[in-house]
């Protein structure tokens, strides 16, 4: 395997690895709201007087938690290391490395 194959296949674990732990770091942040809602409302989501159908509630829950991930991917996750890779491609041109 050559350098440029090795550096390649390390980049791919680094974003797959970088895409996960946010990913969990964004299911967490997401999911901790919900059970707070769900356990300290006084009509939580499976109460029985909603005025809103369960489903409903449910599907608002699931589009809360995808939403959640996926700020957290982006933010925390792809905008570091686009600005990490602008910079070090800026830097290269600049010092006429590149």
């Amino acid at each position: 395997m050559t350098d440029d194959a090795r550096h390649v296949a390390w980049k791919r674990r680094q974003l797959r690895q970088t895409l996960i732990a946010t990913g969990v770091v964004g299911a967490v942040i997401g999911l901790v709201p919900l059970l707070v809602g769900v356990l300290l409302a006084p009509t939580g989501i499976f109460a029985g007087d909603q005025i809103r159908p369960v489903s409903l509630q449910l599907m608002d829950g699931a589009l809360f938690l995808l939403a959640s991930i996926v700020f957290c991917v982006v933010v925390f996750g792809l905008l570091p290391m686009v600005l990490h890779i602008a910079f070090i491609r800026c830097t290269r041109w600049w010092t006429g490395r590149d």
